[in-house]
Formats: structure tokens, sequence, C-alpha cells
């Protein structure tokens, strides 16, 4: 069984640098790298290719895969660049992506489908996520020997020690990292990100704090992404809703954010800690019991005609630092939307444990997958989901379990599907945006998985 995270080299004796040796990468009892060769019969955990590619690769892409979610509309060809092992090229490389998530690291592999034309077909389908500490220290495990000289595996061991000496400064230095994180968050690589939208966040940054501006730079990745949040914060202090989101969150104890426990799972546990400490702990909320909750006017909730004075690209929870200065502007127009995403506001005063701005948005990293759990089960109790429909699942009960808890259709489908009861497809989702590389062919759908995780 391999460790948490593991890169495993199976060297050979007297095989000279850079020639192809055996390479697994697995978790506990994944294998990623587990293939099938052409006219052999049985599977092998070992992919044969050049140990120094992976090394180079790793170095290259440092930033990103660390600090890079999956982007909010799906991965890129250049995402994939800079995630995907496969795009290492010269050898059958798994279609194994890589990317981080705070505290977490997400891998995800996919098969290659029956009578595959090549020399190897890869047979693992997964999702796992293992702690961010694991995977970098495997990582620099394999960096060390990959670097020296008598471990054979690269001829050009001393270009690739210095680069891993490089990165190895960049990451001891607080100022430098930072500024790599926040680079590899608006989806550029090292030294590509314009100087002055680098600026204007940072800017930001020291006004509203770094973890505001990495959920806003993953929301809206590229060159506009300061200037949308300025809108947004610009939109919010002009036409919001006052409440009071903090009085509910100081009632939760802190929710364990490196615990290693997944996203989801701390913000069910927040949810039903908020409902035990305001003595609602069971069936829907009104309205006027989830304003109680918000500190906020009971209207807020209902459905606006129009789209408003600004349309805004997504929600923004702002204190603005005056005297009850708490504020959201809210994004959505309909009535179960705006509980929901009244919802996640509430659920990033919680996460962000007193932070003045909290983005509300369709990025897939841990904060805002807090957020959307938090919400779901703060409206909608799996439990009490279950005692209200019991065993039909039809699409009747469905539509009027929504109307029970005043939430969407899809928001209890969504909370079936993740617990096991539903088929993804019962979600009625359109077909997904088919990818710029070859990935039509897995049986595993990226980004719903991703999404769900």
């Amino acid at each position: 069984m391999m460790r948490n995270f593991e890169i495993d080299i199976q060297r050979t004796v007297d095989a000279p640098p850079d020639s192809p040796v055996g390479i697994a990468i697995g978790s506990a009892e994944t294998v990623f790298t587990r293939l099938l060769r052409h006219g052999a019969n049985a599977p092998e955990d070992h992919l044969r290719a050049p140990p120094a590619q992976l090394a180079f690769w790793l170095v290259d892409n440092w930033w990103r895969l660390r600090s890079e979610c999956v982007p909010a509309f799906g991965p890129t060809a250049d995402w994939r660049l800079a995630h995907d092992l496969a795009s290492i090229g010269g050898y059958a490389w798994p279609r194994l992506a890589i990317w981080g998530e705070g505290n977490r690291v997400g891998l995800s592999s996919r098969s290659d489908p029956a009578g595959v034309v090549g020399p190897v077909r890869y047979l693992t389908d997964a999702l796992i996520y293992v702690s961010g500490l694991a995977f970098e220290a495997e990582a620099n495990k394999f960096l060390d020997l990959m670097s020296t000289e008598s471990s054979g595996l690269a001829s050009d061991w001393a270009a690739l020690r210095a680069q891993i000496e490089a990165l190895a400064d960049e990451r001891a230095d607080p100022e430098l990292s930072a500024w790599r994180r926040l680079e590899a968050q608006l989806g550029y690589d090292v030294d590509e990100a314009p100087e002055g939208l680098m600026a204007s966040l940072q800017n930001l940054e020291r006004e509203f704090g770094a973890g505001a501006v990495a959920e806003a730079a993953l929301a809206t990745q590229g060159a506009e992404t300061a200037a949308v949040l300025e809108a947004e914060i610009a939109a919010a202090n002009d036409h919001h809703w006052q409440c009071d989101l903090r009085r509910t969150a100081v009632l939760v104890d802190k929710i364990g954010k490196g615990s290693g426990d997944p996203p989801w799972l701390l913000g069910e546990n927040a949810a039903a800690a908020v409902r035990i400490a305001v003595g609602y702990e069971r069936g829907p909320l009104s309205n006027l019991l989830l304003a109680d909750i918000l500190n906020v006017r009971p209207n807020a909730l209902y459905g606006v005609h129009g789209g408003g004075p600004r349309e805004l690209t997504y929600g923004l929870r702002l204190n603005t630092g005056r005297r009850r200065g708490e504020v959201v502007a809210l994004s959505s127009r309909w009535p179960a939307d705006r509980r929901f995403e009244f919802s996640r506001a509430l659920g990033d005063a919680i996460w962000s444990e007193g932070e003045r701005l909290g983005p509300l948005t369709r990025a897939k990293s841990e904060r805002q997958k807090f957020q959307r759990a938090f919400a779901q089960s703060l409206l909608c109790p799996y439990e009490a989901l279950v005692a209200y429909i019991g065993s039909n699942i039809s699409d009747g009960a469905l539509s009027a379990a929504a109307k029970h808890f005043q939430v969407s259709e899809r928001l209890i489908r969504s909370v079936l599907v993740n617990k096991g009861v539903l088929q993804r497809h019962r979600l009625g989702d359109p077909a997904p945006l088919r990818p710029t590389l070859d990935y039509e062919a897995s049986t595993v759908e990226f980004d719903e998985v991703v999404e769900a995780a």
C-alpha cells in the first residue's frame, strides 16, 4: 500500500541518465499510474519514462499546482498544460490532473477507454484529495533524489538542481511566495502577470486581506480581476443589504480548517452548529427565521424585478469599517437563490473568522465549497429532507420538497446526489462543456466530480 501520497521510482542498474525507468504515482490503495501494456495480460503499476521530465515539470509549475484550483467554468487548455501530466509529452504519461485547494491537493486520474490504440492503456478513474503537507513532502523527496549526480537519473542534474534551489528560495521568502501564489491564482505562470494588476491586487490585500483577494482572483482569473473586484466593492457600498452576520458567526466554534476534513463536511457541521445555537435544529427555515439568524430585514430574501442598478459578477459580503457596517450585495434575483446566497455569506463569515471581505463566487476553492455546503445544509439538512420525502425520489416529491424548504429544486437534487441517493444525471445539467484536450472518452466527468468533492 502506498503512503498518503507517493512517487515511487524503480531504478535500473547501470542505465544511462535520462533513460526510461519505472515510475508509480499513487495515494494509499489508489495507483494513478496503473496500466495495461499492449499485448500484456496483467496490469502494472509503473509507467516507463525519464523521471527528469516529471521533475522539471513539477518545478516549472509548482506555484500553479499548489495554489490554483480548477477554474470556475472548467479546465482550459492553458490550465491543463500546468496541471495535467499528459501535457509533459514525449512518453505515455497518464491523464492525471493535480491542483491545490489551500490545505488540500486534488488529484484526478482518467482511464483510457477499452480499445485505445497505443503502447499502454491507463486503468484508473479516481478523484483523491491528499493533504498539502503530504504532497509537498513527497515532491520534495523526489526532487532531492533527482537533483543529485549520484542518483544517475538525470544527465542535466546540475540545471535541475539550480531550478530546485531557486524554487526553495522562493518558498522560504514570505513576500515572494505570496507574490507567486497570487500570480498562480490569477492563472499566470511565474513572472507572467501584469505588474499593474499585481500592484492593484496587493493594495486590495492590504485593505481587505490576502484570503479574500485570492478568492476573487480564482473566480475571475486574468487581467480584469482587480477591476471586477473594485467594481464589486463599489456596488456593495452603494446597493446592499445591512445585516449582522457576525452576531451568529461568533456562536460557532472554530471549524477546524487544518483538520484534514473535506470542506463539505466542515460546512455541514458548521450549519448544524448554527441551527443548535439559534434553537432551530429541525425543519425548514421561514424567511422570518432566516432573517433573524442573519439579522437582516426579511424583504431582503424576496425576489426582485429587473437586474437592479448594477449587475454583479458575484455576490459579496463586506464590512465597510463603519458602525454596523456589515453588508451583503446579492447577485441573485429569485427568492430561493437569494436565501441560498445570503446563507453562503453567513458561511463565509464563519470560515473567514472576521475578514472584512468575502466574495461569493463560482470558484472551486475550498472556501467556496464550504460556503455552498454550509448554505445547503443550513436551509435543507439531509436528515430533515429524508424525513420529509421518505423513500419517494420522484420528480414530484423533489419539487414538493423544494417548496417545503423554500430552496431551489436543484439544491434538493444536489443534496441527494452528494449523499448517493440520486445518480448525478438527475441534476438535470446540460451537457458539460467539452474540454480542449482529448478527455471525451473518460468514464468520469471531471468538472462534476471536482464540484462534488
